[in-house]
């Protein structure tokens, strides 16, 4: 059952006007609804020309539960914890970055044409307080959630834009890490996952489930060909 349910918020992804892809083109900007992208429509958190499908029809979907995640909260316990769901953006809790490492079941040959961390909300939480901008960085160290705190995180690159989190978080958050998961086949020595940062700035922020006891925890989705 959980699979489908994973599967359902794809048909709709597919269903939605065509996007632009990404190779070699300047990341298009993050938005979060309609008539906010001019003559282009917003999916999947980003302004796109409707020129394209988010993913060749003959392209391969992959949905890659992470090998280890850990929470890390600016003025959360100083112990590793991974909460059962995640308020990113929450002003109580500060600046949250959420650490994701997958083991790529593709080879280094193969070709990516897009790639999302896709963020269930969490059941019955009250919705934020306004839309939150997030930002993802490459993972430069090696680390575990057993260890990992806000006071011994890993080194990140330069955080970019990549989605808007809605007020309402009532359907999957997809953020896209084409870029990153593109980069995988480089083999870096500095390659040891995704971060997803938020900024403490709402008074509620946007609750997404981590997987522990309900739902569907975060995942990588993968269209490969």
């Amino acid at each position: 059952m959980r699979l489908l349910a994973a599967l359902a918020p794809v048909a709709l992804l597919l269903a939605a006007p065509p996007l632009t892809g990404c190779g070699g083109a300047p990341a298009p900007r993050v938005c979060a609804g309609a008539g906010v992208c001019g003559a282009g429509y917003c999916v999947a958190g980003r302004c796109r020309p409707a020129d394209a499908l988010p993913a060749p029809l003959d392209a391969r979907r992959m949905l890659l539960p992470p090998e280890d995640l850990a929470v890390l909260e600016q003025n959360g316990d100083a112990a590793p914890a991974v909460p059962d769901a995640a308020a990113l953006g929450r002003a109580s809790t500060g600046d949250v970055v959420l650490l994701l490492r997958f083991t790529p079941p593709f080879g280094e040959d193969a070709e990516i044409a897009s790639a999302f961390v896709v963020l269930q909300p969490a059941p019955g939480a009250p919705p934020a307080g306004r839309a939150l901008t997030l930002e993802v960085a490459r993972i430069l160290e090696p680390w575990r959630s057993a260890t990992a705190t806000w006071g011994r995180q890993p080194r990140l690159s330069v955080p970019e834009p990549a989605a808007i989190a809605p007020r309402r978080p009532v359907t999957p958050l997809r953020i896209d890490v084409t870029s990153l998961v593109r980069g995988w086949a480089k083999r870096r020595r500095d390659d040891h996952g995704i971060a997803i940062l938020a900024p403490g700035n709402d008074a509620v922020g946007a609750a997404y489930t981590m997987g522990l006891s309900q739902g569907v925890g975060p995942q990588l989705e993968v269209y490969v060909r």
